[in-house]
C-alpha cells in the first residue's frame, strides 16, 4: 500500500501536477528528514548507547564494557582449585618468560581450554591473559633488579629480552603501567639508594 502510494507521488512529480508550495512543503520536509537521519547517525556513532525507543524493548543495545566482560563459566569448584594450583606452579615455574607466549599455549600447558584459563586468570588477578603475563613479567624483572646489582649495568632492551618481551618498547610501556616509573627511572632510584 504504501509503495503505491510513493509510486503515485513520483508520477505526480514526473508530470507536474503539484503546486510550486506543495512541491517546495515536500522538499522542506525531505531535507529534515535527511539533515535528522544523519545527525542521528553521528550521534549514534558517539555514542553507541544512543538508539530508538522501540529497538530497546526488543533488543537492548550492550555497551562495549558488556560486550567483552567475561559472563560467569560453569566450572566445578574441584577444577577451579586445579587450575589455580596449577597457575601457581605456572608462575612459580616462571613459564611466563618465555617469548611469543599465547593462552591457547598455556592452556595446553596446563592441560586446560583457553576459556577456562582466560576465566581463572581472571578471577586470580583480575586482568586479561596479556596484561597478566606482561604484569609477571615486570615484577620478575624489579625482582632481578632489586637482588641483583649487576643488572643495572644491562641496557634496557637486554632486560626486555630477560624477561621475555618481544621488543624494548613493550617491555618499557608495560613497565611504565604497572609501576608508575620507566625501566630507566626505577634503576636510577635503584643507583641512588645503593649509594
Amino acid at each position: 500500500m504504501k509503495t503505491i502510494a510513493l509510486f503515485k507521488i513520483g508520477a505526480i512529480f514526473l508530470y507536474g501536477n503539484l503546486s510550486p508550495v506543495v512541491l517546495n512543503l515536500f522538499n522542506a520536509l525531505m531535507l529534515i528528514a535527511i539533515f535528522g537521519t544523519l545527525i542521528y547517525l553521528i550521534l549514534r556513532k558517539k555514542n553507541p548507547e544512543i538508539h530508538l525507543s522501540h529497538t530497546e524493548s526488543i533488543i537492548p543495545m550492550a555497551t562495549k564494557k558488556e560486550i567483552s566482560s567475561p559472563y560467569e563459566l560453569k566450572i566445578s569448584k574441584e577444577k577451579k582449585n586445579e587450575l589455580f594450583k596449577k597457575l601457581i606452579q605456572f608462575e612459580e615455574s616462571k613459564g611466563f618468560l618465555e617469548k611469543n607466549l599465547t593462552l591457547t599455549k598455556v592452556a595446553h600447558q596446563l592441560g586446560t581450554n583457553t576459556k577456562y584459563l582466560s576465566h581463572i586468570i581472571k578471577l586470580h588477578s583480575d586482568r586479561d591473559f596479556n596484561n597478566y603475563i606482561n604484569l609477571l613479567r615486570v615484577q620478575y624483572i624489579i625482582n632481578q633488579l632489586d637482588e641483583n646489582p649487576k643488572l643495572h649495568q644491562y641496557k634496557i632492551s637486554a632486560l626486555a629480552e630477560e624477561a621475555g618481551f618481544s621488543s624494548h618498547s613493550k617491555f618499557a610501556h608495560f613497565f611504565k603501567l604497572n609501576i608508575g616509573l620507566t625501566p630507566s627511572k626505577y634503576i636510577a632510584d635503584l643507583k641512588k639508594l645503593a649509594a
